[in-house]
């Protein structure tokens, strides 16, 4: 096992604001789009011991917002108008990590987004 000593892990999962927005924007059947919702997302930013939340997530909330939607919904004028750090708490549940441990056996593959 190896430490990521330079990472946190933020965890990110939806909150109801959210999923009634994500729900105007799906093809999906009633079973997926529920199993999709449910899904939790994991992003990897600066170690962030020691900060508080909104020290530790103000420089990422923005583009992870932005991912989330994008998800969902490819057109800009159909997301919130104003995207801050309020609405993003509002819409997710957010855990941030203090260390990340890598237990793989396998390199760690990275695609570009």
């Amino acid at each position: 096992m190896k430490e990521i000593s330079n990472r946190s892990p933020l965890i990110i999962a939806p909150k109801e604001p959210f999923r009634e927005w994500a729900r105007k924007y799906n093809e999906l059947s009633i079973e997926d789009l529920e199993q999709r919702l449910k899904e939790i997302h994991v992003y990897l930013i600066d170690w962030s011991y020691g900060k508080n939340q909104e020290e530790a997530l103000g420089p990422y909330f923005y583009k992870i917002f932005e991912s989330e939607l994008l998800s969902w919904n490819y057109i800009k004028n159909e997301w919130p108008q104003k995207m801050d750090y309020e609405l993003f708490l509002e819409w997710f549940e957010v855990m941030i990590g203090d260390y990340l441990f890598d237990s793989g056996t396998e390199p760690i593959e990275f695609e570009k987004l």
